[in-house]
């Protein structure tokens, strides 16, 4: 297949009143369902709300902005982890995994979700399963059976199949109260609190499962660099077959993508997603604003 590492934007796959979740589809990007990792970014204005769903494919999310509050459910567990959320924080979600995120501040609060995509089942491409409302899978099943299986009444069948009327995210009522966060602090770590090794004219703070145990339980790195103004760093390259994906968090710059296949020397800008494959070397430089990237590499070391 024909070698494309243009940085990619990504496609607006829900938006609503709470806001809006956006993807890079390996339809696309057919280098990221090549290499087999995915990503999307959700954004949900105050009050906004993801209803619980889980998906085909571990994942790590970074808090880019905002306050929030996420609830993770582990399969076979009836034990719900609700965690507090701020800027930097990670938080694995394996595979499997039941999660809801909500804002619960004054502000936007964003997340970027990048996972590994080699057990999905559309490569490149994390597919969500959501367990309510009109999107819900329980719509697949006849009402009939429904009603049977869970021992209701015509009434009560109505009422859990019609009464959730919206399909992804949605705003709930100031009278409608969240969960509190619970003890479950080995869940999240906060990329900031890492001691950062410096680089001369910026920094590099990389998290590992050896700093944060639970993100082992992903298979992934991350990687946050900062770059001051027309600064650059000398090049990355992962000795071993993995994927890194790079988002370009906050400023612009160019990177430069060197490997046996190809290389390419691109413009980036905050928003944009760069996949470096397996066995390539990438170098970044900083434009006038400075540049930071948040990194996903597919390794636990």
């Amino acid at each position: 297949m024909e070698l494309n590492l243009e940085p990619m934007s990504p496609k607006a796959f829900f938006h609503g009143e709470g806001g809006s979740f956006h993807k890079w589809l390996p339809s696309d990007f057919p280098m990221i369902a090549h290499t087999k990792v995915g990503a999307g970014r959700l954004l949900l204005r105050p009050r906004g709300f993801a209803l619980p769903h889980n998906s085909d494919s571990s994942k790590v999310g970074y808090v880019l902005q905002g306050i929030g509050l996420a609830g993770i459910l582990f399969p076979g567990s009836s034990d719900e982890a609700v965690v507090r959320l701020k800027k930097g924080d990670l938080i694995p979600v394996p595979e499997g995994v039941t999660s809801w995120w909500f804002n619960d501040g004054d502000s936007d609060f964003e997340v970027l979700l990048v996972g590994d995509t080699r057990n999905a089942l559309i490569p490149g491409d994390i597919t969500y399963v959501v367990f309510t409302g009109p999107l819900g899978v329980l719509q697949g099943f006849s009402p009939d059976y429904v009603k049977k299986v869970y021992n209701l009444n015509g009434e009560e069948t109505d009422a859990l199949l019609k009464s959730q009327t919206n399909g992804l995210i949605f705003k709930l009522r100031q009278d409608q109260m969240m969960p509190e966060p619970n003890s479950h602090g080995d869940l999240v770590f906060n990329i900031y609190d890492v001691v950062s090794r410096d680089e001369g004219n910026g920094s590099v703070t990389v998290v590992t499962e050896k700093e944060f145990p639970f993100i082992g339980k992903s298979g992934l790195t991350a990687v946050l660099e900062k770059l001051e103004a027309n600064t650059a760093r000398s090049p990355v390259y992962v000795a071993d077959p993995s994927v890194q994906l790079v988002y370009i968090a906050i400023g612009s710059g160019r990177v430069q993508i060197v490997g046996f296949l190809g290389k390419i020397d691109t413009v980036v800008k905050a928003g944009q997603l760069v996949l470096v494959p397996k066995y390539f070397a990438a170098g970044k430089i900083a434009g006038e604003e400075g540049l930071e990237c948040f990194t996903i590499i597919t390794s636990t070391r």
